[in-house]
């Protein structure tokens, strides 16, 4: 049965399982910390994966955000808002990335 997670972070559960488990208890705890909605909460990470220029992160991201509710204009809004903080290079590319998962 897949859980949704890519095999490589299967992968690295099954090798160092208390370090996940505390990476996961560490990003569980950074949600409840505050008042964002899960939709708010993964276009902020949908917007540091791009500056990251993480293309695994930026899928990841906009692929829950779509769970949460987000629509796919919202999506694309969240990564166009930064063009002129991390350049217009990366904002392209960061699109490009999106569109595989919203086609």
């Amino acid at each position: 049965m897949s859980t949704g997670k890519p095999k490589h972070y299967q992968k690295l559960q099954e090798m160092y399982p208390e370090l996940i488990a505390a990476a996961e208890a560490l990003g569980k705890a950074a949600q409840e910390a505050g008042p964002l909605s899960e939709k708010e909460m993964h276009l902020v990470q949908l917007g540091a994966s791009a500056a990251l220029r993480s293309e695994g992160a930026v899928r990841s991201h906009a692929r829950r955000a779509l769970q949460a509710g987000a629509t796919a204009e919202e999506i694309r809004h969240a990564v166009i808002l930064l063009t002129s903080t991390i350049g217009f290079p990366t904002v392209a590319a960061a699109l490009d990335w999106l569109e595989k998962v919203l086609d």
